[in-house]
């Protein structure tokens, strides 16, 4: 969507394809492409009322005018749930763009290990951390996480329901609860 005017864009244009703006218009049910959608993106992430006016060059009477607008009034008033879908759909998004990074540490640190590289002592202690963390159960978390049960994962109810479940201490000493 980013017009050539000698080869630079407007910062209109910009913030339509950010991804945060664009992440934040797609929570909105507006099928519009223009600057009321933008201006509900911008309240759905938290801007203020002036400070997405002031982001999509409005001022405060043309948002008047288009509170008129049976629908984008309505959409107005959801501006908190949108908040927190958008919330919930970045938070996903950064876990799993972490994870990626995660992953491709493990790969990069198993992959030395098995080409008998010489592992630097931070990467010989990660290596024997990493180790620890490729087991069944957390295969079954992370398909829980990935598949996600309708509501999503729910961790205090995971642990609940698995009383076998590993326990953590302050210093991340690893003890299995045996069953009694």
């Amino acid at each position: 969507m980013v017009t050539e005017n000698a080869g630079v864009a407007t910062a209109e244009e910009v913030a339509r394809e950010a991804p945060e703006t664009s992440i934040a218009r797609t929570i909105v049910p507006y099928p519009r492409d223009d600057d009321k959608a933008l201006y509900l993106g911008y309240r759905a992430s938290g801007f203020s009322i002036r400070e997405a006016l002031k982001l999509v060059d409005k001022h405060k009477s043309t948002l008047s005018v288009w509170r008129r607008d049976e629908v984008f009034a309505g959409l107005e008033y959801r501006i908190p749930e949108f908040r927190k879908e958008l919330s919930k759909e970045y938070i996903e998004i950064e876990f799993f763009r972490n994870f990626r990074l995660v992953l491709e540490k493990d790969y990069r640190v198993l992959q030395a290990s098995l080409n008998k590289e010489i592992l630097s002592k931070a990467d010989h202690d990660y290596l024997l951390k990493l180790r620890s963390q490729y087991t069944p159960m957390q295969l079954q978390i992370l398909e829980s996480v990935v598949t996600g049960s309708g509501d999503g994962w729910n961790f205090a109810q995971f642990v609940a329901s698995n009383p076998d479940v590993v326990e953590l201490s302050r210093t991340d000493k690893v003890t299995v609860r045996k069953n009694d």
